[in-house]
């Protein structure tokens, strides 16, 4: 299952890559990003209500031409649902470490549409009611894998501004002798912050003597 994942990955890399234009430099540039999930699970559970979490990590672009690049990041993304357990809100946290994989195609000068893979090992869960025991952690997978779709916009100084979906592709469950499936699914709001390379800073033109 890894190994198709990560072909899948490479192959959606190769390409956008034979179409890399050499018209103006091209500079990588690295920072954080921040923002909100609306998160909740689709599948065999029902009438489960979405939670609103918080996800941060680092990002890292790489340009592949002048209108695509690809953006890698490391997120902790906090996550959940919760459902009604005998009149009284059970609130499930599952927290992650993700891998999202963004390839942006800029349509005009800041505003691109976004799209990739998310690879995500699940870091901890909890509820809000009952005990949080070796079982019921066990009871989710440890692996989870989604595709990112969204836009966003980016400005000359390096802040962006991006809102995607994540759609859960693998279920989140894993749970001996019982035949359960259940999938993320979550809306995110991010900010963040791209730092300019020593490199790619804005030169003052000469002075004319």
């Amino acid at each position: 299952m890894k190994k198709q994942l990560f072909l899948i990955i490479a192959v959606f890399a190769i390409c956008f890559v034979t179409n890399a234009q050499d018209d103006d430099p091209l500079y990588t540039r690295a920072g954080f990003k921040i923002g909100l999930n609306y998160s909740n699970i689709t599948g065999d559970l029902e009438d489960t209500d979405g939670r609103i979490r918080l996800h941060l990590g680092a990002a890292i672009e790489f340009p592949v031409s002048q209108r695509f690049y690809i953006q890698a990041e490391l997120l902790y993304s906090a996550q959940g649902y919760k459902f009604d357990d005998n009149g009284e809100d059970n609130k499930i946290s599952l927290n992650y470490l993700a891998l999202p994989i963004i390839t942006k195609w800029y349509v005009i000068d800041k505003f691109s549409f976004e799209t990739g893979p998310r690879l995500a090992s699940l870091a901890s869960s909890s509820q809000s009611i009952g005990e949080e025991t070796d079982e019921f952690f066990n009871s989710f997978s440890d692996f989870d894998f989604g595709w990112v779709f969204g836009a966003g916009y980016k400005m000359e100084s390096g802040m962006f501004f991006q809102a995607h979906y994540n759609l859960g592709l693998s279920n989140i469950n894993d749970i001996d002798g019982v035949d359960i499936s259940n999938n993320n699914s979550i809306v995110q709001l991010s900010v963040g912050y791209l730092f300019k390379t020593k490199n790619n800073r804005r030169q003052e033109p000469a002075v004319q003597q």
